[in-house]
C-alpha cells in the first residue's frame, strides 16, 4: 500500500518513548534482581508478594543472577514489562520506516497518474465489483493544524470523478487517518473533516452525494502508520 510520511508526531505513549527517549533499558540490574526474589526454606525462588517463581530446581545462582534452566536471568514484572515496550516501540519503529521507504515509491507512482488512467482504475474496480478495494491518494496533503488541503493531485480527483459519474450505482467510502491532533477524539474530529472535505471535492465535480461517504479514522492503534502518514485512501463499498 503506498503511503506518504509527512511528520512523525507525539501520537501513543509508545511512540513517545520512540522518538524521544534515549531508550527503555530493560537489562536485569543484578542487585535489584536479588532485591526482587529470594529463596525460602523449601528451595523455591519467590518474589516479594511470596509468589513461587520457580520451583527448587528449576533455577540456580550463576554469577550473581537468578536464572532458570535454560540459562536465561530471570525477570522482574517491570523488566518483562520494559522488553515488552521495547518490543512495540521497535515494531513502530518498522511501521514508520516502511511508511517512509512507500512514500517514496508513491511519488514517482502518483507523477505518472493522469486523469484517464485515474480513471480507467476504477472503471476497472467498479465494473469487476472490487469491493474493499483500497485505493491510495497520496498525493493529498493537509495543514497539520487544520481540516484544510495544501496540496492535491487534480488529476487523481478528476479522474474518480469521471469514474464515478459513469457508474452512477458505485459506491464508494473517504477514509482518513491522522495524529496532528492531541487527543484520540480531537484525532477522529479532524480526520472526519477532512474526509468530509475530500468528498465536497468530488461533490463539487458532479459527483452524486449518494456515491460517497466519509469516514474520519484517526488515530487505530492497528494502523498507526497510516495515521502518522496522514494517509488517505478511498475504498470501493459497491
Amino acid at each position: 500500500m503506498l503511503k506518504s510520511v509527512k511528520q512523525l508526531l507525539l501520537f501513543i505513549p509508545i511512540i513517545f518513548m520512540t522518538l524521544f527517549v534515549p531508550g527503555c533499558k530493560s537489562d536485569v540490574d543484578m542487585k535489584k534482581q536479588q532485591k526482587a526474589f529470594y529463596v525460602d526454606a523449601n528451595g523455591n525462588l519467590l518474589n516479594k508478594k511470596d509468589q513461587i517463581v520457580k520451583k527448587k530446581g528449576e533455577f540456580k545462582l550463576e554469577g550473581g543472577y537468578y536464572i532458570d534452566n535454560n540459562g536465561e536471568t530471570i525477570k522482574r514484572n517491570i523488566d518483562k514489562t520494559k522488553d515488552k515496550i521495547n518490543k512495540t516501540v521497535d515494531n513502530t519503529k518498522d511501521k514508520i520506516k516502511n511508511a517512509a521507504a512507500d512514500s517514496k515509491k508513491a511519488v514517482k507512482v502518483a507523477a505518472n497518474r493522469t486523469t484517464e488512467s485515474v480513471k480507467a482504475n476504477f472503471n476497472e474496480l467498479f465494473n469487476t465489483k472490487a469491493v474493499g478495494t483500497i485505493y491510495p491518494l497520496t498525493e493529498i496533503k493537509f495543514n497539520p493544524k487544520s481540516h484544510k488541503i495544501t496540496n492535491f493531485k487534480k488529476e487523481d480527483v478528476e479522474g474518480m470523478a469521471a469514474a464515478l459519474k459513469d457508474n452512477p450505482a458505485s459506491r464508494i467510502q473517504v477514509q482518513v487517518y491522522t495524529a496532528d491532533a492531541k487527543s484520540r477524539a480531537q484525532n477522529r474530529k479532524i480526520s472526519k473533516d477532512r474526509a468530509d472535505l475530500v468528498m465536497n471535492m468530488l461533490v463539487a465535480l458532479g459527483v452524486s452525494k449518494e456515491q460517497i461517504s466519509a469516514k474520519g479514522m484517526g488515530l487505530p492503534t492497528e494502523d498507526a502508520a497510516k495515521a502518522v502518514a496522514n494517509a488517505v485512501e478511498v475504498v470501493v463499498e459497491k
